[in-house]
Formats: structure tokens, C-alpha cells, sequence
């Protein structure tokens, strides 16, 4: 198993205060921290590739546009009380 060995004096105090303050072990403080720096990282990650992909999406179907033109609304899908045709 490894062990995690903290040299850097900031990170030492940063970890001692945060278990004065929610009087968890050193090994839980570290443990939860990392766990929610993780998951903020993944989602960022995520959620950059969700822009890529649609990004790509509407770079894939761009020149298929006439410039200028604008979404019809489509109205010709419903019917005179709002229902689908």
C-alpha cells in the first residue's frame, strides 16, 4: 500500500485545520477532499465534452443553412387547436 507523505507546510496547516474543524482524521479529511476536487473535475470534463460534441454537431451541419435563414417555428406540425397533424 502507499502512503501519501504531506512536505509542503501549507498543505500540512490547510490539513490540520480542517480537522480542528470537522474533527475528522487526517485520512477522512484528505479522502473527502479529494473525492469532491475529483468529481468537480469530472464534471467540468463532462460537461466540456457535452459542448464539443454539439459544438461538432453544429459545425457538421452549418453549410447545409442558407445564411440569414431562421427557424419556421414549426407550425405546419400542428394542427388549428395545437395538436399534432
Amino acid at each position: 500500500m502507499q502512503s501519501l507523505n504531506l512536505k509542503n507546510p501549507k498543505a500540512c496547516a490547510l490539513a490540520a485545520e480542517l480537522t480542528r474543524l470537522t474533527g475528522e482524521s487526517l485520512t477522512s479529511a484528505v479522502i473527502a477532499a479529494l473525492e469532491q476536487r475529483l468529481e468537480a473535475e469530472r464534471r467540468k470534463r463532462a460537461s466540456r465534452t457535452t459542448a464539443q460534441r454539439i459544438l461538432i454537431f453544429a459545425d457538421r451541419f452549418a453549410p447545409g443553412v442558407a445564411p440569414g435563414s431562421k427557424s419556421s417555428g414549426h407550425a405546419e406540425l400542428y394542427g388549428d387547436h395545437g395538436m399534432p397533424r
